[in-house]
């Protein structure tokens, strides 16, 4: 009986999946299958034209530096994200909301605002070049690693860190051995959320890499205003599989942790 109930609680959110996430994605890679039409649309014939052209050296490059830039963003938002959390949770509540305010005051304003902003902002030697562009984005980033490692921080039971130290632990084998895995969580919760958006990210690249730094998110977007769907949709397909990889491989992991400890 318990087992039903749960089913069908799960239901809506399998619908919501499959109609928002698995149909969408399944028309795209079919487009991918298709022969482009030179007037603007496809020939509903069987083709690997697209993805001949989608695995050749200029894509995967592209793929490649889109992979780099993601990562190192990531990277970069997590190093700076763990002092301010640390910090943030230590304050009273008062003054930590007010401050959690100031963090997240950013992500109400428009994310084409804040590059145009960056625009001005940033010397005229990182214009143009992947430096400038990863710096815009991990700054705009940013929040969405301060805000879970934040969550993370407040459920921690800081006493085990002051047990570690009374016991003899330095301060780095304290935050490796607490700290570290009980903020885990929070830190998978923001590099998801971090990752992926960097992953298909068209407006930096754009305007702070002045169109110079191409990303796989420019070449969707390019393509497709250019009309050459197939290609359009097999890069697209590239940049959900390499999005969606790594979080199967995660739950899979997690899963396969739970059954050895059961």
């Amino acid at each position: 009986m318990n087992r039903n109930f749960g089913a069908w609680l799960a239901m809506p959110v399998i619908v919501y999946l499959t109609v928002l996430f698995l149909v969408p994605c399944s028309i795209v890679l079919g487009y991918s299958l298709l022969a482009r039409d030179f007037h603007g649309g496809v020939e509903w014939a069987f083709s690997w034209d697209a993805w001949r052209q989608a695995t050749d050296g200029i894509t995967l490059r592209v793929l490649a530096r889109t992979l780099c830039v993601a990562c190192g963003v990531t990277f970069v938002t997590a190093l700076f994200a763990y002092p301010c959390a640390a910090v943030l949770a230590r304050l009273p509540a008062g003054r930590r909301q007010m401050l959690v305010v100031l963090v997240s005051f950013p992500l109400i304003t428009s994310l084409l605002l804040r590059t145009y902003g960056w625009m001005h902002l940033l010397p005229a030697s990182l214009r143009g070049n992947v430096w400038g562009v990863g710096i815009v984005l991990a700054f705009n980033y940013l929040p969405f690693m301060i805000l879970p490692l934040l969550k993370a921080y407040e459920r921690a039971d800081t006493l085990l860190v002051q047990a570690a130290l009374d016991l003899g632990a330095t301060p780095w084998q304290a935050f490796w051995r607490i700290t570290w895995p009980l903020t885990r969580p929070g830190l998978a919760a923001g590099a998801a959320l971090v990752f992926i958006p960097v992953m298909g990210e068209y407006l930096a690249p754009t305007f702070i890499g002045n169109g110079q730094v191409e990303l796989i998110g420019m070449v969707v977007f390019n393509q497709f205003e250019q009309r050459n769907w197939p290609y359009a949709a097999a890069c697209a397909v590239w940049l959900a599989a390499t999005v969606i990889a790594p979080l199967l491989l995660a739950l899979a992991w997690r899963s396969r942790r739970g059954e050895v400890r059961a």
